[in-house]
């Protein structure tokens, strides 16, 4: 089931800024190589003008929970958390999956009208 991680925060905790950078640099390059060994897709990042952000990775959904799982995912879920203000780490049905999803949320809304 194809499945976007998609990853937010607003800014920097103030005094981190520069260690945010480095971290960033960190993400990029873990997930680089799961992209590479052909697991997700490569990391996009974006960029408000306001200085907020997010990045994702798609793939199958499996795959991207067990990365998500392991050790070095999940330290880098915990730094992202103490770097940056409102982190959130989410999944999310992406392409095929998503239109699947829609379809089973009208089916569910037409059993309890």
């Amino acid at each position: 089931m194809q499945t976007a991680m998609v990853v937010t925060w607003t800014h920097p905790f103030p005094g981190r800024e520069e260690k945010a950078l480095a971290y960033g640099a960190e993400v990029t390059e873990f997930w680089g190589k799961k992209a590479a060994e052909g697991l997700c897709t490569e990391p996009e990042i974006f960029f408000s003008e306001r200085g907020t952000g997010f990045w994702f990775v798609k793939g199958d959904r499996d795959a991207l929970l067990q990365i998500h799982d392991t050790e070095e995912a999940m330290l880098l879920t915990l730094k992202g958390e103490l770097l940056l203000e409102n982190f959130s780490a989410d999944f999310f049905y992406a392409d095929e999956a998503a239109e699947a999803y829609m379809t089973r949320y009208a089916s569910a809304l037409t059993a309890i009208s």
